[in-house]
């Protein structure tokens, strides 16, 4: 289920990605670290693989989707979130955006996960969102992360009359 919903997240999402920006799944460019064994030529290891990378010449946002329930009652538990997850949400920040811009996790919307949690800060320029995906509509839940994603939305047109 987990890789059935990836790939419907990033075929809906193709549909809005504004012109001047590529959504590209599994990229795989980049690596958590370097090592030289001794004798050895320096090489990288551990390839991070983001489910989705939205690039436009030099700028990346970062989007990952995990097929879990999350309740966003529950504080306590922190929703469901698995620390897990932001180690590699901050793994990813760092290597493809340089530590700092916005990135989402994308979960699928439920009865206790109908809107998009308030936004994470790792450190004031790395911020991460968990929005709500609505499978019947094949839309991410609407929030306050879209100024955070002109990527993915056409932009506001004001209106003068």
């Amino acid at each position: 289920m987990e890789q059935l919903f990836e790939s419907y997240v990033a075929q809906c999402l193709c549909k809005t990605v504004q012109p001047d920006w590529y959504l590209q799944t599994q990229a795989s460019t980049e690596y958590l670290c370097r090592h030289q064994p001794e004798g050895a030529p320096l090489g990288k290891i551990f390839r991070l693989k983001p489910d989705i990378v939205l690039n436009s010449s030099s700028r990346f946002q970062v989007l990952d989707t995990k097929w879990k329930v999350l309740d966003s009652r529950n504080v306590n538990d922190k929703y469901g979130l698995k620390q897990a997850d932001f180690y590699q949400m901050f793994a990813y920040g760092q290597t493809y955006m340089g530590g700092k811009g916005d990135m989402m996790l994308v979960y699928p919307a439920t009865d206790s996960f109908q809107h998009p949690l308030p936004v994470f800060s790792f450190d004031g320029k790395l911020r991460l969102w968990v929005v709500p995906f609505d499978l019947e509509r094949g839309l991410l839940v609407d929030g306050k992360y879209r100024d955070s994603f002109p990527s993915l939305f056409a932009p506001q047109i004001l209106r003068v009359s």
